[in-house]
């Protein structure tokens, strides 16, 4: 097919959408190193050396969860907020890893992380990213992020200087997290005009938070950057399973879907 047959076909894929919505973390953006890696350089620039990044691997995860657990979507119901959150988070996991740290120390580092976090030295593109956005932005009226993500995702997106889009809705902001059909309904709020969840696309790479969760709004949902030999992936345990065909190992074959046969959404 030629390249004009190509952008008629897309354009026809898509055509039925007044709006397209975005996950972030590794949907259009990863980060640059793991966690523990990124945890021990900071240890470092303030002078800790010794720093066991196996043990901050392994006191990430459950620290975490914890957390989620304890005070969900960053703490924005509590007391808490959201510096708060991730300063608790990053401590308690030195905390665990390297007991003999000081607090005061223990304070500056988390501190430095929230800051780093906020920029391109946390993060790095997904391979056609800006692609894809500037693909959706030709073909739609209106694009825009839902991420489960605290109010840095503005400077973040600013930093990796993707495409413009016309909201960033994130979960502490929206009061809601995916799969709430309610941070799905104040995406909608936010348009230009009236989209009806019928009109309205999601692209993520987690099952049941940006497919099933989008999905259950009433909007189409695919998923993306996952691997689709992976079958527990796909399962939901309260949803049935996810349509293989809406799965794609990364943008360049959901690109290639919609240039070259007539999506079934």
């Amino acid at each position: 097919m030629n390249a004009i047959g190509s952008r008629s076909l897309v354009a026809k894929n898509l055509s039925r959408f007044k709006l397209i919505t975005f996950d972030v973390t590794d949907t259009l953006l990863r980060f640059s190193r793991p966690p523990e890696v990124q945890y021990a350089m900071a240890a470092r620039r303030f002078g800790f050396k010794d720093v066991n990044e196996n043990g901050l691997a392994r006191s990430f995860r459950p620290n975490f969860r914890r957390m989620a657990k304890e005070y969900p979507n960053f703490g924005k119901s509590s007391s808490r907020d959201w510096h708060w959150w991730w300063r608790t988070l990053v401590m308690d996991i030195f905390r665990d890893s390297h007991r003999h740290m000081d607090e005061p120390m223990l304070e500056r580092i988390a501190s430095q992380l929230i800051e780093d976090y906020k920029t391109r030295e946390c993060w790095t593109k997904i391979e056609l990213a800006d692609q894809v956005i500037r693909l959706a932005r030709e073909n739609c009226r209106q694009v825009g992020i839902i991420s489960n993500f605290d109010p840095r995702l503005g400077e973040i997106v600013s930093d990796m200087r993707l495409p413009q889009v016309d909201f960033i809705l994130t979960s502490y902001e929206a009061g809601a997290s995916k799969p709430s059909p309610e941070i799905f309904a104040q995406a909608l709020d936010r348009c230009r005009g009236t989209v009806s969840p019928s009109e309205a696309l999601h692209i993520g790479n987690t099952p049941k938070l940006d497919y099933v969760g989008a999905r259950n709004a009433g909007w189409s949902s695919v998923l993306v950057n996952v691997d689709v030999d992976v079958e527990e992936e796909m399962e939901i345990s309260q949803n049935g399973k996810v349509n293989s065909g809406h799965v794609f190992r990364n943008f360049a074959d959901f690109i290639s879907v919609l240039e070259t046969v007539e999506f079934k959404w």
